[in-house]
């Protein structure tokens, strides 16, 4: 962030206005990319819990494909489910986070990564 009051950035540490002003007028100006960085922690928050999901999804899969309960309907889920891993996977490329976010950025890749995997496994020993 950086403020602007009369025309100059103050320092950090100095007041915005003497002591018992009432009304003063400042401009905050955001870093750039401040706003796609914050729109990309939001994403990150809300497809974090999306991935826990297909991840518990597609564990569900596997025990029925492994005890060979698979019919139609496994397959028809385990669609669903690469539709959504698939969309992670293209998705995660582009957002844009802070630094301090980036290793957590990386994990989910790798999570994302690694339900991919799983499910490319499962597609190819499932027998219909």
């Amino acid at each position: 962030f950086r403020f602007i009051c009369k025309g100059k950035s103050p320092e950090s540490t100095a007041p915005l206005a003497a002591a018992g002003t009432k009304e003063i007028s400042i401009m905050l100006l955001f870093r750039e990319g401040f706003h796609l960085a914050e729109e990309g922690a939001d994403w990150l928050r809300h497809y974090k819990a999306e991935l826990e999901d297909a991840e518990a999804k597609i564990e569900k899969i596997a025990k029925r494909v492994e005890a060979n309960f698979a019919d139609a309907e496994t397959s028809l889920k385990l669609g669903e489910v690469a539709g959504l891993v698939e969309t992670l996977k293209q998705s995660v490329e582009s957002v844009r986070v802070r630094e301090t976010q980036l290793d957590e950025l990386k994990k989910f890749q790798e999570r994302v990564l690694a339900a991919d995997e799983k499910l490319e496994a499962l597609r190819k020993s499932i027998r219909l």
